[in-house]
């Protein structure tokens, strides 16, 4: 490997200072020590013939600290509410071509964001179609899950809409009940999108979310594991069985003359949310402070999702499938 090694004033003459010049950046220690004609745009010192350039290979930069969700493995993430003391998961959604054998329509798929020089996880595929004018979505951990047709392991589940878009139904891959193999699928969530809201200064979308409420709100180590119930058949009755999620309502930004969310937290990072009426932030109360799932568009197919407690990976994901599709019900 090559490197710069030279002697530094001061210093015996034995006693030399290693830069490596493939992705090191001197520390301000480092920088501190180097002679004063030293050139940190050139990465050598001023009179040094060569073509070396320690600023040029931000590909090589030290790997970003590991996520606080790199140790739980994909079904996990998938299909068990985050751990508490995880904190938060992000992902990337991205839109892809559809594969062969699928009869056309749109795939998406679901990777894990490990921050930079980290090997990012893909977790799920889905499969968008339209059925009698309906969107519905099959859910995957890979391709071969969704070419199934929901008889292979990795099937994870479905989506459903209605006609104009305005409800989801998100079901899980069914268990068998009898010999027949009749499956019984569980509804893991309904997410509902009100008719587009109208203001003196423009419009924006509202949803609502409900999925079933756990046993134990305090699912504290990412060592334990909990079972999913379904949500009742008569959900919309029984409150004390179901965990309600808000969006929160969007402010009117006067000088672009639109709304938008805030994504304070993610603009500051290496990913910038763009303006979009898909993006959404989901609370546990109205008006809630802490954010259990956001949704933010980061490019022309691509999105960033980042989820927390009490949602599994697989709801947040459904969830978010229904905010990007198209609908009726909504104008904007």
């Amino acid at each position: 490997m090559d490197f710069i090694n030279r002697a530094l004033p001061g210093t015996n003459k034995g006693k030399r200072l290693r830069l490596f010049e493939i992705g090191a950046i001197p520390s301000l220690l480092e920088i501190a020590r180097l002679p004063r004609h030293w050139d940190a745009r050139r990465g050598r010192s001023a009179g040094d013939s060569g073509n070396s350039n320690l600023w040029d290979h931000s590909d090589s930069e030290a790997a970003a600290p590991p996520s606080s969700w790199y140790t739980l493995p994909n079904r996990s993430l998938l299909c068990m509410p985050l751990p508490v003391d995880v904190g938060r998961c992000t992902c990337i959604i991205v839109k892809e071509p559809s594969l062969e054998g699928l009869d056309g329509g749109s795939l998406y798929s679901l990777f894990t964001n490990e921050g930079r020089g980290r090997q990012d996880r893909k977790l799920a595929v889905a499969h968008h179609r339209r059925q009698k004018g309906r969107s519905v979505f099959d859910i995957a951990k890979n391709a071969k899950g969704l070419s199934s047709g929901g008889s292979d392991e990795s099937f994870l589940g479905t989506v459903t809409a209605n006609f104009m878009g305005s409800k989801y139904h998100i079901w899980d891959q069914g268990t068998p009940i009898d010999s027949l193999m009749k499956q019984s699928k569980r509804l893991l969530a309904v997410v509902a999108f009100v008719p587009t809201v109208t203001t003196c200064t423009g419009s924006y979308r509202s949803l609502r979310a409900w999925i079933p409420k756990h046993h134990s709100m305090q699912l504290k180590s990412s060592a334990q594991f909990q079972h999913i119930n379904g949500l009742p058949k008569d959900w919309e009755v029984k409150k004390d069985k179901t965990q309600q999620l808000f969006s929160r309502n969007p402010h009117y930004n006067r000088f672009l003359r639109s709304y938008e969310l805030d994504f304070r937290e993610k603009a500051k990072a290496e990913l910038k949310i763009q303006r979009s009426t898909k993006n959404f932030q989901l609370t546990l109360e109205e008006n809630g402070r802490q954010t259990i799932l956001q949704l933010g568009k980061v490019g022309k197919s691509k999105y960033v999702m980042e989820y927390r407690y009490p949602l599994t990976g697989y709801q947040a994901f459904c969830i978010c499938l229904a905010s990007v599709d198209s609908k009726l019900c909504c104008t904007v």
